[in-house]
């Protein structure tokens, strides 16, 4: 008796195993050629054989299957009997994680990173159960209550946290890390008949044939039994545009097939998870280094669950500076987050913030490569923010540019440049900046259509909340970011290298700093991180990462000139192409040849257009309503307004009508009832405080 007469129910079959079942082909190979093409399939463990999941064959062939089991259990076999012990699970990939699995991957980090935190103080037993008896009891942090169910993963919310879930957890973290705590999921059972991929090698090719075309040759060149074209036609409605037109259609044209992909964030709370990438400016502004032309990359930090735009930089390209820049800059305005999720270019994929990331107890993941589905959200606020604002400057050189004005500002501005003159329609570096400062805030506080919708209190009407709104939302709700102090993180976002002190001094990046504290590090190796913008200081520690203080340029010896280390570098290497140039031009003229560099001289036309841009300004801000009542959006400041108002109806003053409507009304809505008591609360805690001191 053959190996397939006593074949068990396993959850995985290698094609040999499979080959002639009803619905399989008799020959190995030809078992192993319809099986790739219709069911689902793995590499066998600690072999280069393919395995098929049984979940995944034919019905007849899982009949089959089970018929034999069945058989071989009346004579003593066991039903569920595996041919092999189930290996260890292998941890998924990133890019194999779909958005439900990364919600209670990160949901059960949660908890992982509160044990660490609570054995810190205690064991890890007491840890565990610490957790387990606050869960029960409803003791949890609203953060962490909010992920308890997530991290179950149960479709019940009744479940709350064990001590073998936890320990499992942990254990599983500290084997593969957090990947090994996404859920797996099974893909949804697929039956593909016999005759399928037969029918599909004739149907899915370049030439593009017909239903009814691709039918007829599967007759004629195939033995019977036959389906017939309403079988076909039936068949081929369940499979996915993407599946059908494969081989039809190029990569590209079946790409376009793929449907958008709304990710939902109700699971999430700000911080979770940020998401980053570069955006070339869509306007030419002027170089502050140079003065000449030049489209700055703008590298944006945006959070995922609320749509803020936590952080910016700038810089020439998309690199590791402006990647650390804005993460800075972010991790300042709202505290850290959890997970970074970025593309694969050079300036998110290297060393240097995955070190950074690290450090700061977070998680970097990429995105597939040319998959700009997956990073919509980010590139959304490139084109509501960045492509806004570009579109308001002369110099805007987007594809929907009118092509004979481009051409116009394109040989003005460039003619002012070669006249020694600043051109008009071509913004200055520090006007750029404001801007884009100005554009960001005004992003983050107008409605977004990915957010849910609230009743606008000036109109009445319902409307998408803004970014800020649900943030503010959030922390009424019970999230609080988590801050760091200023200076652990500039230390971890500057760049950090190893240098040998000397009599108090080190040396880098061309420029010598003093402190006297490494007068006691004479001789030695100490790690020194600078900052790109700012070169008058550098933070120096241990090699084991003690802070030993801040050496600032020349300290011993004149005061230091703040000289950044970008213009420090760009003057070095504007010498050096002009001496190159000059050497040049002597070799080609046989003479010395003197090469004079124009100073920038003030256009008067656009001074004058300052100024009266100035006056104009200066006109709307006299005339404007001093007494205009305007609600905040903030919802603290709102709260505030009303107890100014308050005090002055208490005080008998008489308000405005406006004034006094929103008065009376505002008590009776959620937001003001949220926002006492976290207020009220607040001022209990301060009172406590206060008798203590007493």
């Amino acid at each position: 008796m053959s190996c397939r007469d006593v074949l068990p129910v396993q959850e995985w079959y290698t094609a040999a195993e499979l080959a002639g079942l009803d619905g399989i082909p008799g020959s190995d190979r030809r078992a192993r050629d319809f099986l790739k093409n219709a069911c689902q399939s793995r590499k066998r463990q600690g072999s280069k054989a393919m395995e098929f999941s049984f979940s995944s064959l034919p019905q007849v062939t899982q009949d089959a299957i089970l018929a034999r089991a069945l058989t071989n259990a009346g004579t003593g076999g066991d039903l569920l009997e595996t041919s092999q012990p189930e290996p260890e699970r292998e941890p998924a990939r990133y890019e194999d994680l779909n958005e439900d699995q990364l919600a209670v991957m990160t949901a059960r980090v949660a908890f992982v990173r509160e044990i660490e935190r609570l054995a810190q103080v205690t064991t890890q037993t007491k840890a565990i159960q610490t957790l387990v008896d606050a869960a029960r009891s409803g003791d949890l942090t609203p953060y962490l209550a909010e992920r308890v169910v997530r991290a179950n993963d149960r479709k019940t919310a009744t479940r709350t946290l064990s001590e073998r879930t936890l320990k499992r957890w942990l254990s599983d973290f500290r084997k593969h890390g957090e990947r090994a705590l996404a859920p797996r999921r099974r893909k949804a059972d697929m039956s593909v008949p016999a005759w399928g991929p037969e029918f599909l090698k004739r149907y899915q090719r370049p030439q593009k044939p017909s239903i009814a075309a691709a039918y007829e040759r599967l007759v004629e060149e195939t033995d019977p039994p036959h389906p017939s074209i309403d079988q076909v036609r039936r068949w081929l409605k369940k499979l996915s545009p993407e599946a059908k037109e494969r081989g039809r259609m190029g990569p590209r044209e079946i790409k376009a097939l793929q449907p958008f992909k709304r990710r939902k964030t109700d699971h999430m709370w700000p911080n979770d998870v940020w998401v980053s990438d570069g955006h070339t400016f869509d306007a030419e502004v002027i170089n502050p280094l140079t003065g000449q032309p030049f489209r700055p990359e703008v590298t944006l930090v945006l959070d995922w669950y609320t749509r803020r735009i936590t952080g910016f930089a700038l810089n020439l390209a998309e690199s590791t500076v402006a990647t650390l820049d804005a993460l800075r800059h972010g991790i300042t305005n709202a505290g850290m987050f959890n997970l970074f999720y970025v593309d694969n270019g050079s300036g998110f994929d290297n060393a240097a913030v995955y070190e950074v990331v690290d450090r700061l107890g977070g998680t970097i993941t990429h995105s597939l490569p040319y998959n700009s589905q997956a990073r919509g959200v980010v590139e959304r606020a490139h084109k509501t923010a960045l492509v806004r604002l570009a579109k308001e400057f002369d110099s805007y050189i987007g594809a929907d540019m009118d092509p004979e004005a481009s051409t116009k500002v394109h040989k003005l501005s460039r003619k002012a440049i070669k006249d020694g003159l600043k051109p008009v329609m071509i913004p200055s570096f520090q006007e750029f900046f404001d801007r884009l400062n100005d554009a960001v805030d005004r992003y983050n506080h107008a409605p977004h259509g990915g957010l849910r919708k609230v009743r606008d209190i000036h109109t009445g009407r319902m409307r998408h909340q803004s970014p800020m709104e649900a943030w503010a939302n959030a922390e009424v709700e019970g999230f609080e970011a988590i801050t760091a102090p200023a200076d652990l993180i500039a230390s971890l976002t500057r760049p950090q290298e190893v240098r040998k002190t000397h009599r108090g001094e080190v040396r880098i990046n061309g420029g010598i700093y003093f402190l006297d504290a490494l007068r006691d590090f004479h001789g030695e190796e100490v790690k020194v991180a600078w900052d790109y913008r700012d070169s008058s200081k550098v933070g120096v520690f241990t090699l084991e990462g003690e802070v030993i203080g801040d050496a600032e340029l020349d300290g011993n010896a004149t005061p230091a000139m703040p000289v950044s280390v970008l213009q420090r570098g760009a003057d070095k290497r504007e010498k050096g192409q002009l001496k190159r140039l000059t050497a040049k031009a002597k070799t080609i003229t046989g003479k010395d040849v003197e090469i004079r560099t124009l100073e920038q001289v003030a256009n008067d036309d656009d001074t004058q257009r300052l100024i009266e841009a100035g006056r104009a300004k200066a006109k709307q801000l006299a005339s404007a309503k001093k007494d205009e009542f305007v609600i905040p959006e903030d919802v603290t400041e709102r709260f505030r307004l009303w107890q100014r108002l308050d005090k002055r109806q208490q005080a008998g003053e008489t308000l405005s009508e406006r004034e006094k409507t929103w008065w009376e009304t505002y008590p009776s809505t959620p937001g003001y009832r949220a926002i006492k008591r976290v207020m009220d609360a607040s001022a209990n805690g301060r009172t406590v405080s206060a008798r203590r001191a007493m």
